[in-house]
């Protein structure tokens, strides 16, 4: 192993531990609606928190999940939060390493992480943080000097080849079937998403949300209720961006 790579490895490591702080201050800020202010608070008892109770990961694991104070238990979604946010950090530095193009992925996992903990327990995808998401894309083609002739089309196709096709078949299904059949978040973010990815990889990620979905739910994890498919979506843009481009290609070799 050479220097590179114990950096890269080293480097990893310690965006895992900033992604795992960032999930818990995400999870914090969905629960609260916003960026949360003043000190933190078991939400069963009152008692303010002291540091080792905020160790992400680590204090909820040797707490073993219940608050220390009143013994209520602690809301898993926190831990996942943390947990996610380490993974995601730490799997996307050693796939991309110290490149200005990780700042940009860095930035739309914590985006994609807030989101999904909104729609998972709000089923609901705010149209602001949307429009952030994709401001972001523009703002680091911008930074990064990308060719507009290129980028722009690009952008557009990977944006539109997922999004408007099950937007004509979710408003023919809601005509023909009378209810809501695909929420319309789940739409604008697959619009958002093909801003990072071009349009195959776009159909991986369709493919690969629906197949992470279908497994939560043989697992019995769905307990006979509705889960948001927007979790899912950002599951898949995660898996697509860390792989797909090596799954395309590998797939494109075998038409040829």
């Amino acid at each position: 192993m050479d220097a590179q790579q114990l950096f890269t490895g080293y480097l990893a490591f310690c965006m895992a531990l900033l992604g795992a702080a960032i999930g818990s201050f995400l999870a914090c800020a969905a629960d609260r609606h916003g960026l949360p202010t003043g000190r933190s608070r078991c939400d069963s008892c009152g008692h303010v928190l002291a540091p080792r109770d905020l160790v992400p990961l680590l204090s909820f694991l040797l707490s073993r999940g219940k608050c220390r104070y009143c013994g209520a238990p602690i809301p898993l979604s926190c831990f996942a939060a943390e947990g996610l946010g380490a993974l995601s950090f730490g799997a996307l530095t050693l796939r991309f390493g110290p490149s200005p193009q990780l700042g940009m992925l860095l930035g739309a996992a914590a985006l994609l992480l807030l989101l999904s903990l909104i729609d998972w327990k709000e089923h609901i995808l705010p149209d602001r943080l949307l429009l952030v998401l994709g401001a972001w894309r523009l703002f680091w083609a911008v930074l990064l000097g990308e060719n507009w002739r290129e980028t722009l089309p690009d952008m557009l196709l990977g944006a539109l080849s997922v999004s408007l096709p099950l937007l004509v078949l979710s408003l023919v299904m809601d005509r023909l079937l009378g209810k809501e059949t695909m929420g319309g978040g789940d739409i604008k973010l697959l619009f958002v998403l093909g801003l990072y990815q071009s349009w195959l990889q776009m159909i991986l990620l369709v493919f690969c949300a629906c197949v992470l979905a279908l497994l939560f739910a043989a697992l019995g994890k769905s307990r006979g209720k509705e889960i948001p498919f927007g979790p899912f979506l950002a599951m898949g843009w995660l898996v697509v961006t860390l792989w797909g481009e090596g799954w395309v290609q590998w797939y494109l070799s075998l038409l040829m």
